[in-house]
């Protein structure tokens, strides 16, 4: 039994298993009280769904939110068809939930180009617990290299409503918001989120960003990040997403983000020597530093093998899990 409007104010539907906000607009932002229908929903054991008409579009932030709430993305194609809006897996309404229907096949995924979408990069950085921390640093690097500019702006939702300040940002994970804590920031172009969260040896910063478009980026640029990050990211990963375009990911299905380039910053480098570290197999490799304070740039687009594959060799290469 569907229950109108009871679960929270955003939800157009509650039942005991999922609370269902109905967006019709062409893009859906990260906005407040979607960021809060989602604790709600982890809060009662339900999961959000978000459904939408095929035309809509999902920011960048908008998507890590469903994605790190659990959360679902319906489409609805007409009045009785749905399917899952990431990977086009055909749904039906159950009485409680959308759920997958098994008497329709799932379309195979749109064919994808390296050439083709919007970039996204994700940035892993250790800091440890007894150095001051500057959170932001990382987003201000990828973004000067991305647009030649500093980050805009930053917030808890969209739009962003403050103006970029990482000085404000770390105050704000450290003092407002201690423990787990995700902003988001945007650019010229560029939006994206920061995570912040508790570590055992300090705190872990986690930087996604998408945008822009592939072809505004020379293969230098990302080799000046990936210097610029060496001496402090753990991990760095530069991609090309072809379902993103203009900081939206359109509801057509299509794979995951074509990897470009993968920094494997000094801690994993050390732990098996920089002669290792240089027979990474990859179609180019740049080190970075000296010693036990070398990283490696593995950039990842020649050859005849998938860019997918040759991510998994160099992960297997520094024995790093293959769930980047």
């Amino acid at each position: 039994m569907v229950e109108q409007v009871t679960g929270h104010p955003a939800a157009d539907w509650a039942t005991s298993d999922a609370l269902v906000v109905e967006q019709s607009r062409g893009v859906v932002p990260a906005s407040s009280w979607l960021i809060d229908a989602a604790r709600s929903a982890s809060r009662s054991a339900r999961v959000l769904q978000l459904l939408t008409p095929e035309h809509s579009g999902l920011t960048y932030p908008m998507e890590l939110l469903l994605r790190d709430a659990g959360a679902e993305w319906i489409v609805q194609e007409d009045d009785e068809r749905f399917r899952r809006g990431f990977d086009g897996v055909p749904s039906r309404w159950n009485g409680t939930r959308f759920v997958r229907d098994p008497d329709r096949p799932s379309p195979p995924p749109a064919e994808s180009a390296i050439t083709s979408g919007d970039l996204e990069v994700r940035i892993t950085t250790v800091h440890p617990a007894a150095k001051p921390v500057r959170f932001g640093a990382d987003a201000e690097a990828a973004l000067w290299a991305l647009t030649g500019r500093e980050p805009t702006g930053w917030g808890n939702a969209e739009p962003v409503t403050r103006p970029w300040s990482a000085d404000e940002l770390t105050w704000h994970c450290r003092n407002r918001a201690p423990g787990r804590t995700r902003v988001i920031v945007a650019g010229h172009g560029v939006v994206g989120q920061v995570h912040v969260s508790p570590a055992d040896a300090g705190t872990i910063e986690e930087t996604k960003l998408s945008g822009p478009a592939v072809g505004t980026l020379r293969p230098e640029q990302a080799d000046a990040l990936a210097e610029r990050l060496a001496a402090s990211a753990r991990m760095m990963l530069v991609a090309v997403h072809p379902g993103r375009r203009g900081g939206v990911r359109s509801s057509e299905p299509s794979r995951p983000a074509l990897p470009y380039g993968l920094l494997v910053g000094q801690e994993m480098v050390a732990a098996r020597g920089t002669v290792h570290a240089g027979q990474a197999p990859a179609a180019r490799v740049v080190g970075f530093g000296s010693g036990d304070r070398s990283a490696v740039w593995c950039v990842l687009n020649g050859g005849r093998r998938p860019p997918y594959e040759q991510l998994s060799d160099v992960l297997r290469h520094f024995a790093l899990p293959d769930t980047l």
